[in-house]
C-alpha cells in the first residue's frame, strides 16, 4: 500500500503540472480510469494543459527571476552610490586634514625653519650640517641650525628672513646708496646698510668675522695696525712700489662671501644666510604709478659701508695674501697690504728682480679673482718723495709737506674769515675732513697734531661750527675706506693664532 502523500506535497505535484493532470494520475493509479493505446480527447486537453500549465510556470519563474534581477541591479546601484559617496567624504576628510597638516607643518617649518630666501639663492638652505670640529677648532660659534642660532644671537626667525631676503625687484631697501667723490677723480658708490642689517652685519662681524686671524702682512681693519704700521716696514727703502687692485670690494661677488663661511665650517644654510645679509647688488629706483621701486643690477657683492665687508675682503684676500708674501720674500722684497693697497719695497741692488716680481704679482692677482688698477701701478725711488698709504717713508714717518703747508693755511683762512667759501680736497663736510686729517697727522706725529688740534678749537670759539649743506647729508656712522686718511675703527685683539691658510 502506497504511502499517503502529505499536503505540501499534493500542492506541489498539483503546482508542478495542473489539478486535473494530478487528479487524472490519481485515478489512473486507482483504477478509476482506463488506459487505452491512444488517449482519449480528454486526456489529451489535460496533458497539453498540464504542459502548459508547466510552461506558464516556468515563464512566470524567468519573469520573477529578471525583476529581481533589475530590483537587485537597482539596490546594487543604490548601495555603490552610498558607498561611493562615502568613499568620497571620507577622501574630502582626509585631503582637508593633509591640508591642514601641510599647513600646519609649513607654520612649524616657518617657525624653527628657513626654507626660502629668493630665486637662485635657497637651494642649499635645507642642508644644516655644520662641520663642528673645524668650527671648535678655530673658535668659532656653533650652530646647530638657523633656529639655535636665532636663539643665540636674539635675532628672531622673520627678522632674519626680512634681512636676508634676495628680491630682484622690492619697494624696500635695507640701504642708503649715495656717492663721494675719489681723491684720483670720478665718484665711489657707497651702500651704507640702515640700523637694523647694520646691527645683524656688526653681530656677524664681533662674534666670528673678528675671530679670524689675518695674515700678517695686513695692516688695514685689523687689531693693533694702521696705515702707520703699513708704511713703517718700507721705511728707508731705496725702492718702493705701489699697486692698487681695482673695484676691491665689488669683485668680491656673494658666492665667494658664501664660500667663505663654507669653508669656515658653517652649513650652507648658515653660510647662506650670512653672505646674504652680508653682500648687496647695483640697484637703480624706478617709479611705477607713484610708487618706488628698488630694482637690482647684476650679481651680489660686498658692499662698501658694511661693517662687516673688510673682515669679509681680509679673510677672502687670505691666500692672496700667502701667496704674494711668499713671492716677495723669495725675491728679496718686503710685502704690506692696507684694504686694497698693496706695497712692496726693496733696495737698489735687487733692482734686476723688480720685472720679474711684477710679472708673477699679476698673475697670483688674476688667479684670486682680483684685478690690478690700470692707473694705480707706481714704482717710487728714493731721490723722489715715497709714500706708504699717505704717509711719507723716504727718511721716517712723515706727513706730506705739501699737504700740510695747504692744511696749514686753511686753517688760517678759517681763523681770518670764517667758515665760508673754505674747502678741504672734496669732502662733504668741511669740519669733519679737517677733524679726520688732523687724526691723520696724529698717527705719524702726535706734536704736530695737537697744534693742529689747539688751533681748530681757537677756531671754533672764534667762529662756531660750519652749517652742513643741505643735500650733502652722509647717514650717520658710515664706515668708509680710505687708505690714506682713515680713522680705524678699533678691533678687539684676536687671541687664537691657528694658521687659518689650511682652509683655503
Amino acid at each position: 500500500m502506497s504511502q499517503s502523500l502529505t499536503r505540501q506535497q499534493i500542492y506541489d505535484r498539483i503546482k508542478a503540472s495542473s489539478k486535473d493532470s494530478y487528479i487524472l494520475e490519481e485515478m489512473k493509479r486507482l483504477g478509476f480510469w482506463q488506459e487505452t493505446s491512444t488517449p482519449s480527447l480528454p486526456e489529451q486537453l489535460i496533458q497539453k494543459e498540464a504542459v502548459l500549465q508547466q510552461e506558464l510556470q516556468e515563464l512566470l519563474a524567468k519573469d520573477r527571476k529578471y525583476g529581481n534581477q533589475e530590483a537587485m541591479l537597482r539596490e546594487m546601484r543604490k548601495k555603490r552610490m552610498q558607498e561611493a559617496k562615502a568613499k568620497r567624504e571620507v577622501t574630502k576628510q582626509k585631503n582637508e586634514q593633509k591640508l591642514q597638516d601641510k599647513a600646519d607643518h609649513w607654520k612649524t617649518l616657518q617657525q624653527q625653519q628657513i626654507i626660502y630666501l629668493g630665486e637662485n639663492v635657497s637651494k642649499g638652505l635645507h642642508k644644516t650640517d655644520s662641520d663642528t670640529e673645524k668650527l671648535l677648532q678655530f673658535s668659532l660659534p656653533v650652530f646647530e641650525n638657523i633656529l639655535d642660532f636665532s636663539q643665540k644671537s636674539g635675532y628672531s626667525l622673520s627678522v632674519i628672513k626680512y634681512l636676508a631676503f634676495h628680491r630682484r625687484v622690492s619697494k624696500k631697501s635695507h640701504y642708503h646708496v649715495f656717492e663721494i667723490s675719489k681723491k684720483s677723480g670720478g665718484k665711489r658708490k657707497i651702500s651704507a646698510p640702515k640700523s637694523q642689517l647694520k646691527g645683524f652685519q656688526q653681530w656677524i662681524l664681533d662674534n666670528i668675522l673678528n675671530k679670524i686671524l689675518v695674515g700678517e702682512v695686513v695692516h688695514g681693519f685689523t687689531a693693533k695696525k694702521s696705515i702707520v704700521t703699513n708704511a713703517e716696514p718700507h721705511l728707508g727703502k731705496d725702492i718702493i712700489i705701489n699697486i692698487d687692485l681695482q673695484d676691491f670690494f665689488p669683485s668680491i661677488s656673494y658666492k665667494r662671501v658664501k664660500g667663505l663661511f663654507v669653508k669656515l665650517g658653517y652649513s650652507e644654510q648658515l653660510a647662506t644666510i650670512f653672505a646674504l645679509a652680508c653682500t648687496h647688488a647695483h640697484t637703480e629706483e624706478a617709479l611705477l604709478d607713484g610708487v618706488k621701486y628698488f630694482v637690482h643690477k647684476g650679481d651680489r657683492f660686498l658692499p662698501q659701508g658694511s661693517p662687516a665687508s673688510p673682515a669679509i675682503s681680509n679673510s677672502i684676500a687670505y691666500k692672496l695674501d700667502k701667496r704674494l708674501q711668499g713671492l716677495a720674500l723669495k725675491l728679496g722684497f718686503v710685502y704690506t697690504r692696507y684694504a686694497d693697497d698693496l706695497t712692496f719695497s726693496t733696495n737698489d741692488d735687487n733692482e734686476q728682480n723688480i720685472n720679474k716680481l711684477l710679472y708673477f704679482v699679476k698673475q697670483i692677482i688674476k688667479d684670486e679673482n682680483f684685478t690690478v688698477h690700470p692707473d694705480k701701478l707706481h714704482i717710487m725711488r728714493r731721490k723722489n718723495q715715497q709714500k706708504v698709504t699717505g704717509i711719507v717713508v723716504n727718511e721716517k714717518l712723515n706727513v706730506e709737506r705739501n699737504k700740510l703747508r695747504k692744511f696749514r693755511a686753511l686753517l688760517h683762512n678759517i681763523e681770518v674769515n670764517g667758515w665760508q667759501n673754505q674747502t678741504w680736497g672734496k669732502a662733504f663736510h668741511l669740519i669733519n675732513a679737517i677733524e679726520g686729517y688732523i687724526n691723520f697727522i696724529n698717527m705719524v706725529n702726535p706734536s704736530k697734531a695737537l697744534i693742529f688740534r689747539e688751533k681748530l678749537n681757537m677756531i671754533i670759539a672764534k667762529h662756531g661750527k660750519p652749517i652742513v649743506e643741505t643735500g650733502k647729508e652722509i647717514p650717520e656712522k658710515v664706515e668708509i675706506i680710505e687708505v690714506s686718511e682713515v680713522k680705524e675703527e678699533i678691533i678687539a685683539p684676536k687671541e687664537d693664532k691657528t694658521d687659518w691658510w689650511n682652509i683655503f
